[in-house]
This record gives C-alpha cells, structure tokens and sequence, in this order.
C-alpha cells in the first residue's frame, strides 16, 4: 500500500496544474472522495488546502490512516491522548455526548512541530499520531487511506474537534498539554469548511 501511495502522481489524480488548479482550490479546503464514501471499512479521500489555511486540531479514534502530501507544504504538529478511556472513545453514546456538552479537558502529549513538504508520508495509528493540526504554507494537496473509515453512527470512530487550552508557556514536561472537546459534525468550527468535489483522476 505504501508504495503505491509513493508510485501514484498528480497527473493519475486528476490534478493537472499542482498548486495553480482553479478546480482544486475553490474553496479554502476541497475534499475528493476517490473510493469508499458510503463504506464503514475504508475511505480513499484528497485534500486541497490553500495557503495560509487551517485544519482544526481533531481525531481519529480506532482508525489508522496512511498519509501522503502530494505536493506543497505543511506546518504539522500532532497529538495523543494520555487516559486510555479517551484515547479510544471508551464510553457510551450518551456520555460523549455530555463531554461535548461539557467542553470536557483532557490532557495530551504534544508532539514537536514538523515541516512537512511534497512526497512526506505518515502513519497515524489509534495509540499513536492519532490527533493532529497543520496549516499550508502553500497550496498543497494529501492523500488519506483511511482504515476503517469514520461513521457519524458510532462515537467509537466519530470525529471531534478540540482546542489546545494550555499556552505554549504552560505546557508540562514531558510536553503534556491540556485539550478542551470543542465539536462534532454537523457543527464545524468556527470559519471552517469542506467543500466536496468531483474526482477527475484514475481508477485505483
């Protein structure tokens, strides 16, 4: 899987003027699902980010995902969760609710930040790198294979959305930190939005 993700270009993605694509860049941050939209297993997903454009610090709870920058560049940090219960989404539906509700705090390790640039991948797996925020330096596009996918149906593997609480001055050794439960779709974060896009590339 890895070297195929290495092998794929811009040109088998449909991407034909990189950072320069009207199509691509429409919006802040363009979403192309390329397989697995209604499926639970899997999901093959592009982004297109614009410069300057920020993607909320959020989770992928019980999922693991292979991730290549296709091209451009990414100021990256990532994240995990200390207490097992929240690492792995280890409560009811009813529960998670109420720590949403709550703006619950948890603490988290925070990894050093990292520059990413084109060709970069990364593994995010469900003890590690499993959280992570980035914002483009330029336009830039990544490639999601997400094992199994997210569902809006289950708080196991549903995505949240959190703030980081602790000021770079407080964070504890160890580079613990401290994150807040912000939100869950349908509600997004503030002046954030994904606009959904047609695939133009191979089939994979």
């Amino acid at each position: 899987m890895v070297s195929r993700m290495n092998s794929i270009t811009p040109q088998c993605l449909g991407i034909e003027c990189e950072g320069d694509c009207p199509y691509h860049f429409k919006g802040n941050l363009n979403r192309v699902t390329i397989d697995g939209i209604d499926s639970e297993d899997y999901r093959l997903v592009l982004f297109f980010i614009k410069k300057g454009t920020r993607m909320p610090l959020h989770d992928h709870p019980n999922m693991s995902v292979f991730f290549r920058l296709v091209f451009g560049k990414l100021n990256y940090r990532a994240y995990d969760k200390v207490d097992h219960k929240f690492k792995y989404n280890d409560f009811v539906d009813d529960e998670y609710h109420e720590i949403l509700e709550n703006k619950t705090r948890i603490q988290a390790k925070k990894s050093k930040a990292m520059k990413l640039q084109s060709d970069d991948l990364l593994f995010v797996r469900p003890s590690t790198n499993n959280m992570h925020e980035f914002v483009a330096e330029e336009n830039s596009c990544f490639f999601d294979i997400c094992l199994p996918n997210y569902t809006p149906l289950n708080h196991s593997r549903r995505i949240t959305y959190f703030k980081e609480v602790a000021k770079e001055t407080m964070v504890m050794r160890g580079g613990l930190t401290e994150l807040e439960y912000y939100t869950t779709p349908p509600v997004m974060p503030v002046d954030f939005k994904v606009n959904d896009l047609d695939y133009r590339g191979e089939l994979l």
